[in-house]
């Protein structure tokens, strides 16, 4: 569909309706806030089949990495009694740590998107969470 320059193709199509899918079964299950997947869906969708499988396994290993990062900086960080330093000398030596593994495993696609996962993570955690 085309009105003027602006344009609703099939790949806009299809990120709305991933994103819509995913927020509803986040709903359903009553999981929470859906955005670490939502963008995920967002990054993931690519021009053909064949490149989002690609990028969406790349995207699938770097969540899971930057996930498991934030589950130990959340550990460190209760541990620590939610001390500032914390904050500035762990996260962003997990950081490094988290592009240096996803570069020498070869997930070069995946470097922002895993340590967009820290960030948003670690730094969204309401206080009175725990990492369950």
């Amino acid at each position: 569909m085309k009105l003027g320059s602006f344009r609703l193709g099939m790949r806009t199509f299809k990120t709305g309706l991933a994103v819509m899918i995913i927020v509803a079964i986040f709903v359903l299950i009553d999981r929470g806030n859906p955005m670490i997947a939502a963008l995920s869906a967002v990054f993931s969708l690519r021009q053909d089949f064949e490149t989002t499988v690609e990028f969406g396994k790349s995207r699938v290993l770097a969540n899971a990495l930057g996930g498991g990062f934030a589950i130990a900086y959340f550990l460190i960080y209760e541990y620590f009694n939610e001390a500032s330093l914390v904050q500035i000398l762990v996260l962003p030596t997990f950081l490094m740590l988290l592009i240096s593994i996803n570069d020498g495993i070869g997930n070069n696609k995946g470097i922002i998107g895993s340590t967009a996962a820290l960030l948003m993570i670690a730094l969204t955690i309401p206080a009175d969470a725990t990492y369950m």
